[in-house]
Formats: structure tokens, C-alpha cells, sequence
């Protein structure tokens, strides 16, 4: 018999790319058993880096998506009081993101919370620890706005402006991804020189998942294969630049997500220009994102 809706928490993450949501519960062994995973990709953040505001369209898309989730929360009879909403880069920089905000809670009841940089990490850094059983590991995870970084020891947090949406907006042409490629290389000179050496490092989010399906071979795109797979340091640069210089129609005859095919060149090449510069040992991926921190964080935080 399927455990009560009260066993349950739901975490949501609003990206700048992608809109994610994660109900699952905390079994006797530390592990989370998961009863649903959605991803939509709204692209919320579509034409911010430009305009400095979600565009109409763009917030279109994402309400419809959160009125999806919403609906399932109540179809699963899920208590708000186990349910927690955060909202990442795109709702940071975003100088109408306020009324966003208010027109997701009006339409479909959710409330988002913003977090800031230190926090994303933070949460980057729980989700891997939990999923990758307690793995010490350097955290980097190229989102769509931004690309979050946390030391092996945990106390060093950064945030560097560029992402996968971000930088495919700035550097849409085939011909501009040497240029591309020199601006995440220079973004990532905020980061500490050498800052993962001797250390494993994990590449979080959908654009690892992604390079893992790649340098495996798989047939398919296959999340959950790919989960957790060890992979060459340079490898993301290596897709990076032979995704760029396919068409559109190309890649997708690749095991890769459709809805990341157009940015994934991008989001390669922040994860690239991150892992050169912090030169980690050894190379692992996850999508096991930050919607895993925060559902760990909602587990303890209603331990008895």
C-alpha cells in the first residue's frame, strides 16, 4: 500500500530554463523514494539578459507549467505546510520578478521563495551528498542564468553570471561560439585558480546529464543511466565544440534532450571554462539538482 500524502514533501525549482518538480519522501535509510519528477522548460528567463524583465510570453509559459504542478500537488492531496517553491537566478535579476511572484500565487496558490547565491550552492551541495551517498565533492552547476559553485569542504560558495540560456542568447550564431567560449572563460576568472584540484568534482543540472548521454554513447537520452557517471574533465569542452558546429537538425539525432538542443553548446561550454579553471581530479555528473537539496532540508526540518 502506497504511503499517505503527509509522508510526502513536494520541492519546486524555477529556473531560468527549466521549471522541475519533486515529490518524494525519506525511507528508513536515508534514501528519497520518489513518487513523481516533472520538467517542464518554460524559459522563463528568455530575452532577460537583453530587457532586464520576463518577457509576457515567457511568464506565460512558466504559469502554465506551475499550474500543472499545482494541480498535481492537489490531486495528491499533498499539505501546502510540506511543500516549498524556490526560484533561482532568473527571479533574482529579473526587475519584474515581484509581480511574477504574485501572479503564480494568484493563479495556482504556490508561494516562491527567491534564495540567494550562497543558498543555491548550498542546497547544490546537500542534494549531492545525499543522492551520491555522502560523496565529498566540489559542486558546479551550470543552470540557465547562472553557474553556482561550492568547494569539497563546503566553505567556499560562489555564483558566476553565466549560463546556458545567457550565453546562447549573447552568442546565438555558429560563427560567435569562439567568442562564446572566451566570455564563460572569462567569467569563470572569479573562481579560485586550481579552486577543485586533488578533489572530485560533480556537474549538476541538465546540461550534465546531457554530456554524460553523449560521452557514453547511449542510444537515447537516458537520465537515469546517466546518473552518477564518471566522465573526462574535458570532456564538456569537446561537446561544447562539436555540438556547435552541427545544425539544429543534427543534434537531435544525438541522445539529448530536445528542449536543451538549441542551449546545451552553451551550457557545455560554461561547465568547460568552470572545470578548467577550478582543474578538478576526477568528473562526475548528476541531475539530481537543488530540488534534491530542498526536499532532504523539508524532510529534516519535520523530523520529529
Amino acid at each position: 500500500m502506497r504511503p499517505s500524502a503527509n509522508e510526502y514533501f513536494a520541492a519546486l525549482d524555477i529556473g531560468t530554463n527549466t521549471t522541475l518538480l519533486l515529490v518524494a519522501r525519506l525511507d528508513a535509510a536515508g534514501s528519497l523514494e520518489v513518487l513523481e519528477e516533472h520538467c517542464r522548460t518554460p524559459r522563463l528567463g528568455e530575452g532577460l539578459a537583453r530587457s532586464g524583465a520576463i518577457a509576457p510570453a515567457a511568464a506565460e509559459r512558466a504559469l502554465e507549467a506551475l499550474a500543472f504542478f499545482a494541480e498535481r500537488l492537489r490531486e495528491l492531496g499533498l499539505p501546502a505546510a510540506r511543500t516549498r517553491a524556490v526560484g533561482t537566478a532568473v527571479l533574482r535579476r529579473a526587475s519584474n520578478a515581484a509581480e511574477f511572484v504574485a501572479r503564480v500565487r494568484a493563479r495556482t496558490g504556490l508561494a516562491i521563495e527567491v534564495i540567494g547565491e550562497e543558498e543555491e550552492a548550498q542546497l547544490g551541495q546537500l542534494a549531492v551528498a545525499g543522492e551520491l551517498a555522502g560523496a565529498r565533492a566540489a559542486i558546479v552547476d551550470v543552470g540557465g542564468g547562472s553557474t553556482e559553485f561550492g568547494s569539497a569542504d563546503g566553505a567556499l560558495r560562489l555564483s558566476i553570471p553565466i549560463g546556458a540560456v545567457v550565453l546562447h542568447e549573447r552568442f546565438p550564431a555558429p560563427a560567435d561560439f569562439a567568442a562564446l567560449e572566451q566570455a564563460a572563460r572569462e567569467a569563470a576568472l572569479r573562481l579560485p585558480e586550481n579552486g577543485a584540484a586533488g578533489e572530485e568534482c560533480v556537474l549538476l543540472g541538465g546540461s550534465a546529464v546531457n554530456l554524460a548521454c553523449l560521452e557514453q554513447g547511449f542510444a537515447r537520452f537516458d537520465p537515469a543511466r546517466a546518473e552518477g557517471v564518471p566522465i573526462a574533465p574535458d570532456a564538456a569542452a569537446r561537446w561544447a565544440r562539436k555540438l556547435a558546429a552541427l545544425t539544429l537538425a543534427e543534434r537531435l539525432e544525438l541522445p539529448l534532450e530536445r528542449e536543451r538542443a538549441e542551449i546545451l553548446p552553451a551550457g557545455l561550454a560554461c561547465a568547460a571554462a568552470t572545470l578548467e579553471r577550478l582543474a578538478p581530479t576526477a568528473l562526475r555528473v548528476s541531475g539530481r539538482g537543488i530540488r534534491y537539496g530542498v526536499l532532504r532540508e523539508l524532510c529534516r526540518s519535520h523530523t520529529p
